[in-house]
């Protein structure tokens, strides 16, 4: 009888015809992997444990005001962590559920097997040459501080001084015209 099985998997070697030698050696295949997902179970709550109250500092550049260039990636944090632990790391352990891109300290949840998850604390830290910059600029925004506090000053000053002329001014005015009218009451005494 003509049919998918009998003209395409079984001759390209897909599928096998379920005699009893294959639903045993199926069973044993099933124990087999099994036995692999519990041992690898196993070895990655190892290292879950050996991580767990270690922070990853990952050392990145930053701009003069301390945010990223770019963002802190799970592909970042997986090659961070083969560094430290030595076993190799997949990205798609790592979930970063808002983008990273300022310094500071981070959570990332991590899910290495399905009953194996730890939450990974990040420390995001700026490098040599980013620390340098970011002092620069400090420095700068505090001259800059300073110059608009003197600059305050000065025109709070213009202003007072401005405000007492006026006021010398009116009375220089009241004077001289109490002047005039002193002069115009003696005049008719």
């Amino acid at each position: 009888k003509p049919g998918f099985a009998r003209n395409f998997l079984i001759p390209q070697g897909v599928a096998v015809l379920a005699t009893e030698e294959a639903l045993q050696r199926a069973t044993k295949l099933r124990a087999e992997a099994e036995d692999r997902r519990i041992q690898e179970t196993k070895d990655w709550q190892v290292v879950a444990d050996s991580l767990k109250d270690v922070e990853l500092d990952i050392e990145v550049r930053t701009g003069p005001t301390g945010r990223l260039y770019g963002s802190i990636t799970p592909t970042i944090i997986a090659e961070a962590l083969e560094e430290k632990t030595g076993r190799p790391m997949n990205r798609r352990f790592f979930n970063i559920t808002e983008p990273i891109r300022v310094i500071g300290k981070f959570k990332v949840f991590a899910k290495f097997v399905e009953e194996v998850t730890l939450n990974i604390v990040l420390n995001v830290i700026p490098d040599e040459e980013s620390v340098k910059v970011m002092e620069e600029h400090k420095i700068e925004q505090e001259k800059l501080k300073k110059l608009e506090e003197k600059e305050a000053n000065s025109e709070e000053n213009s202003e007072e001084n401005s405000e007492e002329n006026s006021n010398n001014e009116e009375n220089n005015q009241k004077t001289s015209s109490e002047i005039e009218e002193n002069g115009d009451n003696n005049s008719n005494n």
